[in-house]
């Protein structure tokens, strides 16, 4: 009894005597191989057998090996003698070891051994010189000196048996037993092979000269008629029967069949068979004529839109609108509604349930990443690997000629080839699309029916000319308030469901929520508010799993426990409160932000101005300009202009790590600059936005409904804006501001007068 490197063989049988090519990749394995390599060792080749490791296996000598590009070895093994294996070993460093012993023949009768050999050996000799498909490599059946043991080894490895019968007789140790067995199947793999034959001399005779070029074709409609499997005639018979069920449009139907008459004519081989067939699929896979009828009950739109979503009442207002035109005239056709908004405030899902509402199916494609026209149009079926577009194929997904179709991240789009945005003005403009072809299908469309829903992060960004054929719809950011209503009537209900447990089981106090909203999260949406949810649920779960039977309530003083200490702290603070600081607004793709702006001076400088905190060019120059302009009007601000040459200058934003540019900070550095040179505090709680000018007026900016919205997340107690933004404001709800007090300003005269109420400003006013 001895130990060899052990190999695990998957889908093959090793017979001694037989040459088996083998790859090898595992691990384990790997490391057994090279302690056969490396030390010339015999190695124990086992089956696997229905995932189990078989006790018979062989001993094999490793000839040749082969390091593959991928770390693998492709080996040539050659079987030697049967072993049963007795003990298993397994090293971390050599791999896997087994114990075996050799496994004998049993005698048996002589004279019947002798005849069961003669039968073997001569229906081997007649199949290898009847069946041309036999691997040449096996070459003529052993000599008769070889001895009727390596004759039945070299009929089971020839023969083609499947795994399990291989390792029976791998196993069986009654040498008359293996060569009757082995007798049988090489008579039936005889009869098959002649069978093989006459109908390859059947379906030759039954040829013309005109008919050769269709010899295979042939063949193997007489394999499969007498197999009883369908033919390849009947398979495009049922793909006729599908285009005709389709009720394409007569035209369409038409360019279809004159397709499927070519297919009939080509070799299944050929390279165009695949293409027309997979095109012919295509087009009898379309929704052509199924449609969902619309649910135009209103109420139950209503139902469903408030059920789902808390607030978003513009929105909500806007979809039941759309929704009312189309009940009174189906076939109007509007513009294509675009909601616009941070990440997390319900887009996808306030499409998803206008879907529902509708009772159409939904579908969403994704706009993001999208730099190939053809992404849009499709590929032309020439290419290899063609498919249709994006749109397409979201309405073949869909099933129906009417889903809703929402396109997402539309401000994503970007055009490295061609045009996409191009592409999707054809699918959007309603006076196109009724019959929109697709490159690849070659044949028109009509969309006309299909409700599209954008949906983008940035307004700006969504290339002009399509954002002409959009109606946009904002959504902004949620305010505390409306956060813990949505984390107590859809996260809370969802985040039960996701881990598994129950209200009796936990709960969550609504001082623990106020607490999380606003001081673990600061996001327009409620994704991160989710998410923290969920931490909570899971460490929750943990405790429930390892024995926890009572029930649990989360209150305030266990979230820093559960979820560390707070992100967020309160804006306000004493830092605020000194000279030289003020607080900016600023617009992020994910909402607005709260900007912290320092100004502080030096003596005995040369009136250097230094500018830190990553900021922009753009508001770098709003820096210089603040600066000019207070130098201006040092004299009516009573400012001592010789400061300006003999003390440096320091604008500072904090989180530097963070890149800060854009046209709206230049009312809050020139509050932080003359609270520096003034020496005063600018009011608590107050947060402002705009640009100025040389000549003192205040400039509008963008963004201004997320900027107070964060305004009023980040605790401020009033906000400046420019006053030609007053009217971007006017349809914002009240209930968003709350207590949040807004003042307006057109030019710098104003803006001293809010921010310094107590000093009297010599400001010459010009008329």
């Amino acid at each position: 009894m001895q130990s060899h490197p052990t190999l695990a063989l998957h889908g093959l049988v090793l017979f001694p005597g037989m040459l088996r090519p083998m790859v090898v990749s595992e691990p384990s394995a790997l490391l057994a191989l090279a302690e056969a390599i490396g030390q010339d060792l015999p190695l124990a080749c086992f089956a696997q057998v229905d995932a189990q490791l078989a006790e018979v296996g062989c001993l094999g000598r490793v000839l040749r090996s082969v390091t593959l590009g991928d770390g693998s070895l492709r080996i040539l093994v050659q079987g030697q003698t049967r072993v049963v294996r007795t003990e298993e070993e397994q090293h971390a460093s050599r791999g896997m070891w087994c114990q075996v012993m050799d496994l004998p023949d049993s005698p048996g009768n002589p004279v019947q051994i002798g005849a069961s050999e003669a039968y073997l050996r001569q229906v081997l000799e007649e199949l290898l010189g009847t069946d041309m498909r036999r691997p040449t490599e096996m070459g003529a059946a052993p000599p008769l000196d070889e001895g009727p043991q390596r004759l039945a080894d070299y009929a089971a490895g020839m023969l083609q048996l499947p795994v399990p019968m291989q390792q029976v007789l791998l196993e069986e140790i009654d040498l008359l037993s293996r060569l009757d067995v082995l007798a049988l199947e090489a008579t039936k793999a005889l009869e098959l092979v002649n069978l093989s034959n006459d109908i390859q001399q059947q379906a030759r005779m039954s040829m013309d000269r005109q008919q050769r070029h269709a010899f295979l074709k042939e063949q193997i409609a007489a394999c499969q008629a007498e197999l009883g499997q369908p033919n390849g005639k009947s398979d495009l018979n049922r793909l006729e029967m599908r285009l005709k069920a389709a009720n394409m449009p007569a035209e369409v139907l038409e360019e279809a069949e004159r397709e499927l008459t070519r297919l009939r004519m080509l070799h299944t081989e050929a390279a165009e068979y695949g293409v027309t067939r997979g095109w012919l699929d295509t087009l009898a896979g379309l929704p052509w004529d199924r449609s969902t009828v619309d649910d135009n009950d209103l109420g139950n739109a209503r139902a469903i839109l408030n059920r789902d979503h808390h607030g978003l009442d513009e929105p909500k207002q806007r979809l039941l609108e759309y929704l009312a035109v189309r009940q009174l005239n189906p076939n109007a056709r509007g513009a294509i509604l675009c909601l616009v908004g941070p990440p997390g405030v319900g887009k996808t899902s306030l499409a998803a349930t206008t879907a529902q509402a509708l009772g159409r199916e939904f579908q969403k494609v994704s706009m993001g990443g999208v730099r190939d026209e053809a992404e849009i149009r499709g590929h032309r079926r020439t290419y290899i690997g063609a498919l249709p577009g994006r749109i397409m194929q979201a309405v073949r997904r869909a099933g129906t000629r009417n889903p809703v179709l929402l396109l997402d991240e539309m401000d994503k789009l970007s055009g490295e080839r061609g045009d996409p945005a191009a592409a999707l003005l054809e699918v959007l403009d309603p006076s196109q699309n009724h019959s929109f072809e697709d490159h690849y299908l070659g044949v028109p469309f009509d969309l006309s029916q299909v409700l599209f829903i954008a949906t983008a992060n940035v307004e700006h960004s969504i290339p002009t000319a399509l954002l002409d054929r959009l109606e946009v719809i904002r959504l902004p950011g949620y305010i505390e308030e409306e956060k813990t209503q949505i984390a107590r009537q859809h996260l809370l209900p969802r985040v039960r469901q996701r881990v598994g447990l129950t209200e009796a089981q936990l709960r969550i106090s609504p001082e623990a929520l106020t607490t999380l909203v606003r001081s673990y999260t600061r996001e327009p949406g409620v994704r991160e508010l989710e998410r923290q949810l969920e931490r909570i649920f899971r460490r929750m779960a943990l405790r429930f799993v390892e024995g926890r039977k009572r029930a649990l309530l989360v209150r305030e003083k266990h979230l820093c426990e559960l979820l560390g200490p707070p992100t967020y702290r309160p804006t306000l603070n004493e830092g605020v409160l000194r000279p030289g600081v003020a607080m900016g607004l600023a617009w992020t793709p994910a909402g607005g932000e709260v900007l912290h702006v320092e100004a502080a001076g030096f003596d005995d400088g040369t009136g250097n101005l230094q500018l830190t905190g990553s900021l922009g060019d753009v508001m770098k120059e709003s820096v210089q300009t603040a600066l000019s302009l207070l130098r201006s009007r040092s004299r009516q601000l009573s400012i001592d202009s010789g400061r300006f040459k003999r003390e440096d200058f320091h604008v500072h934003c904090p989180s530097a790590g963070i890149p800060k540019d854009g046209p709206s900070a230049g009312v809050a550095m020139l509050a932080a600059l003359s609270s520096l040179m003034l020496n005063r505090s600018l009011p608590k709680g107050l947060a402002m936005s705009g640009e100025i000018t040389l000549r003192g007026q205040v400039l509008p900016v963008g963004g201004v409904k997320e900027k107070v919205l964060a305004a009023r997340r980040a605790g401020m107690s009033a906000v400046l804006l420019p006053e030609s933004n007053r009217v971007d404001l006017a349809d914002l709800d009240p209930a968003l501001l709350g207590d949040l007090r807004l003042h307006y300003a057109g030019d710098v005269e104003q803006i001293f007068d809010l921010l310094f109420p107590s000093l009297t400003l010599r400001i010459h006013r010009s008329e």
